[in-house]
């Protein structure tokens, strides 16, 4: 990874790591219309990383690939996590107080520090089903936002129709 890469690598990870710090570790009031803003913008911010520092070694279909698959199995550890969230109704009609959570923090280092050796480790060299994989690990980290994110909705219709 070139210089230049390595420094907006690590500026998308550190808005990343403080967009799941102020919204995912913190006890958060939040209206339905709301829930999904924090994954959005995780979701766009990754998919600049992983633009970013696209590989040309790699095809397209093998990222996308690597993309979905992550996804895939990054939702039902999500569903799970998201199982476990407290999530408590305030006096307020439609905002319920979300507790927070280290896991997504780990999850999102771990996923970081994976795809970052992976990188370093392959750099020059013709793997790109490693350079996918790194793709992927990310990918996974934000199924797990969007699966756990899916269940604090659901809660949400059920507290509101409470």
């Amino acid at each position: 990874m070139e210089q230049g890469g390595a420094v907006s690598a690590a500026i998308y990870v550190l808005i990343i790591g403080a967009v799941v710090y102020f919204r995912l570790l913190r006890p958060v009031r939040l209206r339905a219309s709301r829930l999904w803003v924090g994954p959005a913008l995780i979701v766009v911010v990754t998919g600049l990383l992983v633009w970013q520092s696209f590989d040309s070694n790699v095809s397209v279909p093998t990222i996308a690939g690597a993309i979905v698959l992550g996804v895939v199995l990054g939702f039902p550890v999500g569903l799970l996590r998201g199982r476990h969230t407290k999530v408590q109704p305030t006096g307020q009609p439609g905002v319920l107080i979300v507790q927070p959570s280290i896991i997504p923090l780990t999850i999102w280092g771990v996923a970081f520090l994976a795809r970052f050796a992976i990188r370093y480790f392959f750099a020059g060299q013709s793997q790109p089903v490693a350079l996918a994989a790194s793709d992927g690990l990310i990918a996974f980290a934000l199924g797990s936002i969007i699966g756990a994110r899916y269940v604090i909705a659901q809660r949400f219709r059920e507290l509101g129709a409470a």
